[in-house]
């Protein structure tokens, strides 16, 4: 059981990885150094040019991450069957994992369309979610899940971590289709654009600055989670841990995202500012499964005791 839950911890910090290395992909140009898909022109081996190695390096890493998923998948059935918030997340992940490669092969066929790319870019999200509801699950059935005092507590901020995960959807999707559309580049200066506080007519800079007013509008569930974390400090061990890592994670993305603006978009700021995009995801994601997990294990049952359980 102990093996299931440390691959299932495996393939979360593997899909952040290949988060990592995707954006590295856009933000080197890299997203079509292979025309063609599955082959890399046309061949398994890449040729030894940067942008086709930099693009096979993502395909490698997706299709091990892939394997991850399958291998957490099969270890779930085989010892957490009977236990639903384990089963279902890791079995929905394999199809998830199936979309997502497809949706990468349709950005490669139709030559990189905004909307594809951010979905792309989204659905890595949710398999993060999934597989952060696996791992959670596996750890709370495996400790008999939640004292009964901490599991209203744990649904209250569960509930606005998963508000806040809402917005931060429309976020990240908003970042991912500005990074593609070449709208990263519309506005100069920052927190103004282009001297102004509001954009210009131009399309482009209105979708920059969607992306920009979006996450300041964050401060709020964000601050109303932190509330909720704080009132129940006493008795949610792990609420403010949540709350105060959600809330750092966020001023480094903006203070990254100021400087990309800042410093025109190098290649490490970009790839910074996407990965804490994913961690400040999975923490979100963390607060709001503890929640509908300790629920979903209370509900069960607390697991039998080793020496009673049957073999």
């Amino acid at each position: 059981m102990r093996a299931a839950r440390n691959l299932a911890f495996v393939t979360v910090i593997a899909t952040v990885i290949l988060v990592g290395v995707g954006v590295y992909v856009r933000a080197t140009g890299s997203g079509l150094g292979c025309p063609d898909w599955p082959t890399c022109h046309g061949g398994i081996v890449p040729p030894h040019e940067q942008e086709a190695l930099i693009e096979s390096t993502h395909r490698f890493v997706a299709a091990l991450v892939g394997i991850l998923v399958i291998a957490t998948a099969v270890l779930a059935w085989r010892h957490f069957r009977g236990t639903p918030a384990v089963l279902w997340p890791a079995l929905a992940a394999v199809p998830l994992v199936g979309i997502q490669g497809l949706l990468g092969a349709i950005t490669v066929w139709e030559e990189l369309p905004p909307e594809i790319v951010a979905t792309h870019l989204l659905l890595a999200m949710a398999i993060l979610t999934v597989m952060a509801a696996t791992t959670l699950s596996m750890f709370n059935e495996l400790r008999g899940g939640a004292p009964p005092g901490e599991r209203a507590a744990a649904r209250r901020l569960g509930l606005r971590a998963a508000a806040t995960l809402v917005l931060f959807a429309a976020v990240v999707w908003m970042g991912g289709y500005l990074g593609e559309s070449g709208g990263s580049t519309a506005c100069e200066g920052w927190p103004t654009c282009n001297g102004g506080v509001f954009p210009g007519a131009d399309d482009q800079q209105i979708t920059h600055m969607t992306h920009r007013y979006l996450a300041a509008l964050l401060v709020v569930p964000l601050a109303w989670m932190a509330a909720a974390a704080w009132r129940e400090r006493r008795t949610l061990r792990w609420g403010m841990h949540a709350a105060s890592t959600a809330g750092l994670i966020y001023l480094l993305q903006v203070a990254v995202g100021a400087l990309n603006v800042l410093h025109t978009f190098p290649d490490a700021l970009t790839v910074t500012h996407t990965v804490l995009a994913s961690l400040l995801w999975l923490t979100l994601s963390a607060a709001a499964l503890l929640g509908v997990s300790a629920q979903a294990v209370s509900r069960e049952g607390a697991p039998l005791p080793r020496a009673e359980a049957p073999a």
